[in-house]
């Protein structure tokens, strides 16, 4: 059985912006690449949208992926869904497809999240903390999955999961969470899961929520994480490896990566200063810019540079103004410059951080983590969930916020 790998399509991506289609159009490639393959089977880890709740625009160009799986006089195939004892079979006349939610798409117990509406629509088969199964030409394909979760819940998560290996089948996990060893720090509030936390005994652990896709190789333990098919956070690593898809052959498991034929291209460049002057900074920029530009080909590059060191005595950061260079290439690339400069001032580096986050982020989005962290520091800490009551508080349902809160102190013990 072939089977296609892929995630993190982030439909909705850059609305308003100069890459508002681009999210569409990368996974769309990744779908026709997948049929392309003759896949049997896709597996999607996670973070199909960029939003919990998606907007109009972004649920016609998922429905308009999905399509893309339908043919005329298809063979109905069917994918049963486990959980808990409880059992339901799932038709598709199309390859079937089975996902987890990510993080992306996280919304608190009271609400139906994205990826059950599409199961509902019979776009997909939906998996959390549960196991479908599809077979075909006799041979058997498990997959267990487990949506994302808060990074500081994930492992206890997990562990509460405990996925066990079905007999006589080719088994997957499905995860969608951050990984210990890919971050350059250690905290759990931004990983609680290790490479050693990791299922054993299956044939491909998948993790999505990263952007680069890897492969690991590990002892009793075959592990990838997808990638992106969308550059969204521009991180250094994303321009070491293009987007693309895997493809899983189940009976002698092995493992491709096939990039996507018609991908943006992404640059990404680290310029170094000592006690620069704005003139040095600009002619510096612009000749980096020209001369990684040479090699980039017809169609426009994503470029981000990032622009670090000390400025000349006087200089700061509020002086530097490279829109005339950004003004100059902008019809070769598409150009991000982040200035990092030792000079610059505290309230500058917030300002600029502000207007990154409120960029990416909707306030509910930055909110959730400040005080889900802030809570880990009180006696509140694990009083109540805080996922569901952003929800209900997004919702307008104050009624029910005031009564899970007044649950909650009173099982806060008495100092």
């Amino acid at each position: 059985m072939r089977i296609a790998i892929f995630s993190d399509t982030h439909i909705g991506f850059g609305k308003g912006s100069r890459r508002s289609e681009e999210a569409f159009d990368q996974a769309k490639e990744a779908f026709e690449l997948a049929l392309k393959e003759k896949v049997d089977l896709i597996l999607l880890a996670g973070d199909l949208f960029n939003e919990s709740i998606p907007s109009q625009e972004s649920w016609v160009q998922m429905f308009k992926l999905f399509g893309l799986l339908r043919v005329e006089n298809a063979v109905q195939q069917t994918v049963k869904w486990e959980k808990n004892g409880e059992t339901r079979e799932f038709s598709f006349a199309c390859t079937p497809v089975i996902s987890i939610a990510g993080t992306h798409e996280f919304r608190g117990k009271d609400f139906r999240n994205a990826l059950e509406v599409l199961q509902e629509a019979g776009c997909l088969c939906f998996i959390h903390a549960a196991k479908a199964v599809f077979e075909k030409d006799g041979e058997k394909v498990v997959v267990h999955g487990l949506s994302g979760v808060p990074e500081k819940k994930a492992l206890d998560a997990l562990k509460m999961w405990n996925p066990q290996r079905v007999e006589g089948a080719c088994n997957f996990v499905l995860l969608h969470q951050s990984i210990k060893e890919f971050l350059p720090f250690d905290d759990d509030m931004v990983a609680s899961i290790a490479l050693a936390d990791l299922p054993q005994g299956f044939d491909l652990v998948i993790d999505g929520h990263l952007h680069w896709a890897s492969e690991e190789n590990l002892v009793e333990r075959n592990f990838i994480v997808t990638g992106s098919t969308v550059i969204t956070q521009m991180k250094k690593l994303e321009a070491k490896k293009p987007k693309g898809i895997f493809i899983f052959e189940s009976k002698n498991k092995d493992l491709q990566f096939i990039p996507l034929p018609k991908q943006r291209k992404f640059i990404f460049e680290k310029i170094e200063f000592k006690e620069a002057n704005l003139e040095q900074i600009r002619e510096k920029v612009e000749s980096k810019l020209s001369e990684i530009l040479l090699g980039a080909g017809t169609s426009k590059p994503l470029v981000k540079l990032k622009l670090k060191g000390s400025l000349v005595k006087g200089l700061e950061g509020k002086d530097i103004d490279l829109r005339s260079i950004e003004e100059k290439f902008k019809d070769k690339a598409l150009l991000f410059i982040d200035c990092n400069f030792e000079e610059l001032g505290f309230k500058q580096k917030l300002e600029q951080l502000r207007k990154t986050q409120l960029g990416s982020k909707s306030v509910a989005a930055m909110g959730f983590p400040l005080l889900e962290k802030n809570l880990s520091e009180t006696v509140f800490n694990e009083a109540f969930d805080v996922k569901r009551v952003f929800d209900l508080l997004a919702e307008g349902d104050i009624d029910k916020v005031v009564s899970l809160l007044g649950e909650a102190k009173e099982s806060v013990p008495k100092p």
